[in-house]
């Protein structure tokens, strides 16, 4: 299935753009927001003019190069973010001495892992000024008539804003949630759950995909939070969670190897996906590397935390605290290939969860390994009681998740459980994503 594109005609069109004098010179620059990867196109009379990464101000010409022909610029944008697929643009001219003349954000949602294509036409006009200022002076003389004062039409301190027209860029928000994923666990037992990131519901046109990449500390990025249920024993429980990315390190290699892929999408193929459409192959095969890459660093540290509570017959009223717990993970791939250690610490307290009033605490280990769609994984955790003594509890399992379509994912366990008793674990599950045009699994 080759990769979609939505295109975007933007209005009006053509776009003015008001400059003082046919001498200014023509300076343009594209910003892609929202975490994503663009590549623009700038033609004139089907020539091109300027391509590739537009970040900075590039120099277009001078405003009289453009008085018989309007100018065209095509941006293109990869959907490479996990959380959102909402893609944002911002177009900005200036001339010779910085000054910006027009800036205008632009947004549009991509197709599941495809591209999402802007096409704006721009015509350069030039206001003349002519100020004149005549100065009377005259006296009033009538009988019954007092001297006029003239300080009430005195002209403004700053003429130029209104007389230019100038206002500042609208920023328009998503009226869908993007990034929501849903789990349903347990099926048997009649579980589920729910989990979005509410930073990437809005549009965030300053933030690129690179600077997602540079931060070490992802907190804002990366925070999600979910609501589930579960039935145990014919008791409902609910709970709260959230969890985000407290630490990221990508390697040397990583670095380089992101860099290379933004630098070959933006400048040698996404300029051109619209005109070759079999430069969407290549662009489709640099978006699974970029993404694998971005979101395996080679070590970062996750934290979360839960509250949650039971009730026996979905009364609110009688909804009680059962069980809360914090967690830290750390994990690490030594190569940066797709083998990993996972190492996992976490303190639980129980209220009358399961006949328990106790603490606990855990800790284990989980080797990983993804063999392309499959992932295969190991997990040992020991647990031990910091209120009593009740002997050895693990938990010992093989997890198996695997990508039955886009962003949906069958995942299966098998095991030894906590407890002495009824340990014999089997658990069966679907977890996707979805919103309004796109689906994105956790």
């Amino acid at each position: 299935m080759s990769m979609e594109v939505k295109e975007y005609k933007l209005d009006p069109a053509p776009r003015e753009i008001n400059y003082s004098s046919d001498q200014d010179e023509v300076y343009l620059s594209v910003k892609i927001g929202n975490g994503q990867i663009g590549g623009n196109k700038v033609t004139k009379n089907d020539g091109i003019i300027a391509k590739g990464n537009l970040s900075e101000p590039v120099y277009l010409g001078k405003v009289s190069d453009f008085q018989a022909s309007n100018i065209e610029v095509e941006t293109n944008v990869l959907d490479v973010n996990s959380f959102t697929n909402k893609c944002v643009i911002t177009t900005t001219f200036t001339d010779q001495n910085n000054k910006q003349v027009y800036s205008k954000i632009d947004n549009g949602d991509a197709p599941l892992n495809g591209v999402a294509s802007f096409n704006g036409k721009y015509a350069f006009k030039i206001i003349t000024v002519i100020l004149f200022i005549l100065f009377a002076n005259f006296q009033l003389y009538s009988q019954g008539l007092t001297e006029i004062s003239f300080e009430g039409l005195e002209t403004p301190n700053s003429p130029g804003f209104i007389l230019f027209d100038q206002s500042p860029s609208s920023i328009e928000k998503p009226s869908t949630p993007q990034g929501i994923a849903l789990s349903l666990l347990n099926i048997e037992s009649n579980g589920g759950g729910i989990e979005f990131a509410p930073f990437w519901l809005t549009n965030h046109p300053g933030i690129t995909a690179e600077d997602i990449v540079k931060e070490k500390f992802p907190i804002i990025y990366n925070l999600s939070m979910s609501f589930s249920r579960v039935e145990i024993d014919q008791k409902n429980y609910n709970a709260i969670g959230l969890r985000t990315r407290l630490f990221q390190n990508y390697g040397k290699k990583q670095i380089e190897s992101l860099k290379k892929i933004r630098n070959t999408l933006e400048n040698d193929i996404l300029p051109y996906v619209i005109s070759d459409p079999d430069k969407l192959n290549e662009a489709e095969e640099l978006r699974k590397q970029y993404v694998d890459l971005s979101e395996n660093p080679v070590f970062h540290i996750d934290i979360a935390a839960a509250f949650g509570g039971g009730t026996p017959d979905n009364s609110l009223k009688k909804l009680e605290i059962n069980r809360w717990a914090t967690w830290v993970s750390m994990n690490w791939r030594p190569k940066g290939n797709d083998f990993y250690y996972t190492l996992l610490t976490r303190y639980l307290c129980n209220q009358d969860f399961e006949e328990q009033d106790n603490r606990l605490f855990d800790v284990g280990t989980r080797f990983n390994y993804d063999i392309d769609k499959l992932s295969l994984s190991v997990e040992y955790i020991q647990r031990f009681n910091l209120t009593e003594d009740t002997g050895e509890n693990y938990r010992l399992a093989i997890v198996g998740n695997y990508e039955i379509a886009n962003n949906i994912f069958v995942t299966s366990s098998f095991g030894n459980n906590f407890d002495d008793k009824d340990n014999l674990m089997v658990i069966a599950g679907i977890n996707f994503g979805f919103s309004k045009n796109k689906m994105k699994a956790f």
